[in-house]
């Protein structure tokens, strides 16, 4: 082959081709002409496929030809693989540094192109390079400026001499990693504070950087004879291209706190430091995160979304084969994952990310989006960025815009890799299609549960808002199926005409609440109490009137209203919301529930408390929050009973440890330290018992607690107003049931019942442990015995803790004649029993015979009998495990075992939910759907009471 015959594997690629091929024939021909000899060596050894791959890309890249052919030596330097450095020489002239990064730039454009067209995926490897390029260029130009500014004027400097940091954001596509082959790179100028420059010719910080910003734009976007570096766009900063070109930190925060609009919520989404001083940037974007994301679940973003899309709108009466504005297009993929990221990105810092495909990805994982939504979503945002990169590099062109004749559309399919233009022409059909009916949802209510002009509950509303008082709509308010009509229309009517609604309403405001009433009254017309689901509704809303983001909540989210409907069918989370309902985004969304996250939550709210009444006000909102979710997530049964038992426990805990703390420390600080006789700080402990020692505290349990310490008698604590030991544990006691049980304006923590303590009411209210085991092995009753089997070290001292435990062991583990303890439980029980007068023909879920004590009783009683050959079943301290642990052992059969962990279990889940009605513990067969089976877990119970202990005299 003679050195100007192209090679076979170009000229057969070149036959091949759709379009252009005598231009790429000569291009090629002419850059291997221009070629050395060792050079087209170099090409040739690369094979046959880099051969047709070069015919591919001069093809479908008329701009990558023009670059071949100016600079030929590229195409051998392709062939090796080798890619361009960013090295710069220093202190270039200004002439000299455009045409470096203008030449930098073209080379790794090509470069980028040539990987980018390669078989296979490349796209996220393509966006990176392109914008690490962007980066490199913005670098070295504001390395130059920096250079030349700073020899004319010096460093600029705050007040105390400082040096201020300058920091380039870059936002759009180059600030989540994702820049196009042929975007303008969208940027902010943020510098640290104002000032002046220490050098010779020194001027105001301000007009310094306003100098370092034009002299970056002019670097980049000036065209000169090797074109342009980069269109730089500013018009998204502050004020728009009305606003300076630089701003200080401080100005930038103040300007989006004051005069910050939703649309540029969306923009700080893509914000990243580009250039610069890139810690500096980070701070200034974590000082911005309070105005783009919200605390709360914030469907406010959906009114910014709206803004946005009327004028994408706009737009696309212009371009309706735009690929990235037209409908279905790459914007509206952005949008759904902008939109979903505002909303829920305050609550989950996973999604705060800048870019679009990992967004995507969060959003899938935290099931904000389903399977199939974002695997559509991913394949054609892939599918439309390619074509919008086979597009611009045709000639290096910020396009969006499909072909407009079909040889560019065969050039675009032969890029794609497409089988035919019709082929690619149904795909983007296919994709433009799905994407937008997606996109409407997401912008919009969805129809199925928006009133329609003929719905009578819009009817109602709008008759509300028009008629007078004493003229109700007869009619639509007795398809609401109200029981007493007139006085739902009054509660509605003053509500409707209230000063709240007529005068202090935004019209956002207003327009929500005119979405939201008609889908209330519809929920309302729907349920078996439209009374009082519509006085309980409208508590809500007169609650959140002031507050944008939850009447968003629930006017942009019928999902959420119908959840919250369910919610309000109970009294008491209907009460509780109305007077907390900064708790409505956590109980609608269905938060994870754990343990895990509440000391540090709880931290956090104790970080404003100045003083033990501040704490102690904390505490109690900590845990009525927490009590309200956990309330919220079993009456919609995503949490079952067992779990909401065992969360309730862990949540008491977690409280009595707080106050422990702060009980000792004020102790501590007032009145020194008390020790045991080696000198060693002595020992305090809390005991639980009944249902916060089983881990079975429910939502109306008191906490059973008794206290032990260890310290000789005769000691004293060695502070500046020392105290005698048992006096300073006395004191310590009686602050603890302060901190717990005081009522305060954010209510009470817990009800104390210290009558478990040894001697009762009638005994000290502190007991050292040796004290409380003599009590134990020689004057304990065998009711104290049973209350035993519950007993738990929960807060304090842990060596104490286990000391306790040794001693439960062992009272637990004493032989005991069967026929006396039995004697002794039925005593007890009947003496329970007759106390309580129980009406005929209702059941008490813990007192009727067959009921929760009895199940209890039957458990202690066979610890109380069974330990001392049985060891093991003292590890137990709920009734379940109880119950589970004698089964094991043989000691009871499994279905008599069975039977009383489900009626236990029916009658724990019952308890709970009529307490959430504001109901008491009795059923009848009129008040539960559940009377069968609770009778039948009742003879249940009985027959195993029979078996174990025989019949129980009682009065009832």
């Amino acid at each position: 082959m003679s050195a100007s015959t192209l090679p076979e594997s170009m000229a057969t690629a070149i036959a091949a081709l759709p379009v252009d091929g005598p231009a790429t024939r000569a291009a090629l021909q002419a850059i291997w002409e221009a070629l050395a000899a060792t050079e087209q060596g170099e090409v040739q050894r690369a094979g046959a496929a880099f051969g047709q791959h070069s015919a591919r890309i001069l093809c479908i890249s008329p701009f990558a030809r023009a670059l071949l052919l100016r600079h030929p030596h590229w195409l051998p330097a392709l062939a090796q693989g080798q890619s361009l450095s960013p090295a710069f020489p220093q202190e270039l002239g200004q002439d000299a540094l455009f045409a470096a990064l203008r030449q930098f730039r073209n080379r790794r454009m090509v470069e980028i192109l040539w990987q980018d067209r390669l078989p296979g995926e490349h796209y996220e490897e393509t966006v990176r390079a392109l914008s690490q390029l962007a980066e490199d260029c913005l670098a070295q130009a504001l390395s130059s400026g920096e250079r030349v500014l700073q020899e004319r004027h010096g460093r600029p400097r705050n007040a105390q001499g400082e040096a201020v940091p300058f920091v380039v954001l870059g936002m759009g596509k180059l600030g989540g990693g994702e820049l196009n082959l042929s975007s303008d790179i969208d940027l902010l100028f943020v510098y640290g504070e104002g000032g002046a420059t220490d050098g010779p010719l020194s001027i105001e910080n301000g007009d310094y950087f306003q100098r370092l910003g034009r002299w970056i734009i002019q670097a980049l976007d000036t065209p000169t004879a090797d074109g342009f570096c980069f269109r730089v766009d500013m018009r998204l900063r502050p004020f728009g291209d009305a606003g300076p070109l630089c701003l200080p930190a401080a100005a930038m925060e103040q300007y989006y706190q004051v005069h910050g609009r939703g649309w540029e919520r969306y923009a700080l989404i893509k914000a990243r430091p580009v250039a610069g001083e890139l810690r500096f940037g980070a701070q200034v974007l974590h000082g911005l995160r309070p105005f783009v994301y919200r605390r709360y679940l914030d469907f406010t973003a959906l009114d910014a979304l709206r803004e946005v899309k009327a004028l994408m709108d706009a737009e696309q009466q212009r371009g309706p084969d735009d690929i990235k504005k037209g409908l279905g297009g790459i914007r509206e993929i952005e949008f759904i994952v902008q939109s979903l990221q505002l909303i829920h990105g305050g609550r989950n810092p996973t999604l705060r990310g800048t870019n679009t495909l990992a967004v995507l990805h969060g959003l899938h994982a935290a099931g904000l989006l389903p399977a199939d939504d974002a695997a559509l979503l991913h394949k054609a945002y892939l599918f439309y960025r390619n074509t919008e990169h086979c597009l611009q590099m045709v000639h290096d062109r910020q396009t969006q815009r499909l072909p407009q004749n079909q040889a560019e559309w065969e050039r675009l399919a032969y890029a794609l890799q497409q089988d035919s233009v019709a082929t690619l022409q149904q795909t983007l059909q296919h994709f433009r299609r799905q994407i937008h009916e997606r996109f409407a949802l997401t912008l919009a209510v969805p129809a199925s549960s928006m009133p329609t002009g003929a719905d009578p509950s819009t009817d109602l509303w709008r008759h509300v808002q028009q008629a007078t008082l004493t003229s109700p709509v007869t009619a639509l308010l007795a398809e609401h199926r109200f029981s007493s009509p007139d006085q739902s229309w009054e509660r509605l009517w003053r509500f409707a005409h209230s000063r709240d609604v007529q005068s202090r309403l935004s019209a956002s405001g207003r327009a929500r609440v005119d979405r939201m009433l008609p889908l209330v009254l519809g929920l309302c017309r729907r349920d078996s109490q439209p009374d009082a689901l519509l006085d309980r509704f409208l508590q809500i809303i007169e609650a959140i009137l002031s507050r944008a983001n939850y009447l968003a909540l629930l006017a942009e989210n019928p999902i959420f209203l119908g959840r919250l409907a369910q919610l309000l069918q109970s009294p008491w989370l209907a009460r509780e919301l109305a007077h907390y309902p900064v708790l409505l985004d956590d109980v609608l969304s269905q938060p994870r529930i754990g343990v895990g996250e509440w000391p540090s939550a709880l931290a956090a709210q104790l970080l404003s408390a100045n003083d033990l009444e501040e704490r102690m006000d904390a505490l109690r909102r900590f845990k009525n929050a927490e009590f309200l979710r956990l309330a919220a997530a079993h009456w919609m049964e995503q949490l079952r009973t067992a779990e909401l038992l065992t969360l309730l426990s862990g949540l008491a805990e977690l409280c009595l440890r707080t106050a422990v703390r702060w009980a000792e420390d004020e102790m501590l600080r007032r009145h020194g330290q008390p020790r045991k006789a080696d000198g060693q700080p002595a020992q305090f402990g809390v005991i639980a018992l009944g249902k916060l020692g089983g881990k079975e505290m429910g939502f109306a349990s008191d906490l059973d607690l008794v206290y032990l310490y260890d310290a000789p008698l005769d000691g004293e604590s060695d502070g500046p107003q020392p105290l005698p030991n048992p006096a300073w544990f006395a004191r310590l006691g009686q602050r603890l049931i302060h901190i717990l049980g005081t009522l305060t304006r954010a209510g009470t923590l817990y009800q104390i019942d210290m009558r478990l303590r040894p001697s009762g009411q009638s005994g000290p209210l502190v007991t050292t442990l040796q004290g409380f085991a003599d009590y134990q092995r020689q004057h304990a009753w065998t009711w104290e015995h049973q209350a035993l089997t519950r007993a738990r070290a929960v807060a304090g001292d842990s060596d104490l803790g286990q000391r306790f435990a040794q001693i439960r062991q062992e009272i637990l583990c004493q032989s005991r004649d069967l026929q006396t303890l039995a004697a002794d439980v039925r005593a007890m029980r009947a003496r329970i029993h007759n106390a309580k007068i129980i009406p005929p023909g209702s059941f008490h879920l813990k007192l009727s015979p067959g009921g929760l004590t009895d199940i209890e009783f039957l458990v202690q009683f066979a610890m109380l009998g069974h330990c001392h050959s049985h060891p093991e079943l003292a590890a137990s301290t709920s009734t379940v495990t109880g119950i589970r642990a004698l089964a094991q052992a043989g000691l009871w059969q499994a279905d008599a075992a069975a039977a009383l962990e489900s009626a236990w279990i029916l009658y724990r889940t019952w308890e709970t939910r009529l307490w959430l009605k504001l109901q008491g513990p009795s059923v009848t067969p009129e008040t539960t759907s559940a009377w069968q089976a609770i009778t039948a877990a009742q003879r249940s119970v009985m027959r195993v009471w029979q078996q174990q202990l025989g019949e129980t005299e009682s009065k009832n």
